[in-house]
């Protein structure tokens, strides 16, 4: 499979720092299909290769961990698995104690917190902890708006998630959600209580499939995008708007469902 992304100048949003993010060393891996992952050279907006994971059946999702540039996925059978971003090859690392709960059709999310170290696992209004190196799951709060939210009371729809400062192990970090029904990002305010504060809106249509990420570099440049209904987005973390958008070339019917920047390699 083959796909072009049409040429893209990125701007970036900072924190703490401010200016333009560095393309030439930004990698991006999306994931399509059951197991599917499309390599993105992002200095050239195209899709250098295209490969299937060898060795599980259906990946939930997959993310760089920061600590050590790990390419880590989660299976349909709650393995965590290490896959190897050249060759597809992935190596069980352990598997979760707790089998979790997923909603049918509900997203899941699998996104690292760099500051723990520690995988953020959640799916509908679940939300999970999760040691990759035992498998231990610690059950967290379920997802809920904050009482003095305008969206208070409403049942969240969050559909992908990412933490900033994603680069080695921070002394801070914080979660950013995509809520699917209100098209908006989210600050989960508190993630292992699920707290949950509307940020603002996207300004764009609704589409089947986020794949969110916050690219963090070696600077501690912080860059938010976004892969919905067909195109490629950079979202400020300040007000939750697009600011930029680029058309994705897709190959047949592959959706990106999930995205992860390698920026750690």
């Amino acid at each position: 499979m083959t796909k072009t992304l049409t040429a893209l100048t990125a701007a970036a949003l900072m924190i703490p720092a401010t200016g333009a993010f560095a393309q030439d060393t930004l990698m991006a891996i999306g994931l399509s299909g059951d197991k599917m992952l499309h390599k993105i050279d992002a200095s050239t907006a195209t899709v250098t290769e295209s490969m299937e994971v060898q060795g599980v059946n259906r990946l939930l999702g997959i993310d760089l961990r920061p600590s050590n540039g790990q390419l880590i996925g989660v299976t349909d059978t709650f393995d965590i698995v290490e896959i190897d971003p050249n060759t597809g090859t992935a190596t069980v690392i352990s598997k979760m104690d707790t089998e979790l709960p997923i909603m049918d059709g509900a997203p899941v999310i699998v996104d690292f917190n760099p500051m723990a170290d520690k995988l953020r696992f959640m799916s509908g209004t679940t939300n999970h902890r999760v040691d990759i190196e035992s498998g231990a799951v610690t059950v967290d709060g379920s997802l809920a708006f904050e009482e003095t939210d305008m969206h208070a009371g409403e049942a969240p729809a969050i559909a992908a998630a990412a933490y900033i400062n994603s680069y080695g192990k921070p002394e801070k970090t914080a979660m950013f959600d995509i809520d699917s029904s209100i098209v908006a990002l989210i600050q989960q305010t508190s993630p292992n209580d699920g707290t949950l504060a509307a940020v603002g809106k996207l300004g764009i249509d609704g589409a089947d499939s986020y794949a969110f990420d916050i690219a963090t570099d070696a600077e501690g440049t912080n860059t938010a995008w976004l892969a919905a209904g067909g195109m490629l987005h950079t979202v400020s973390l300040e007000d939750g708007s697009v600011q930029e958008s680029w058309e994705i070339m897709e190959a047949g019917d592959a959706i990106l469902r999930d995205i992860t920047f390698m920026t750690a390699m």
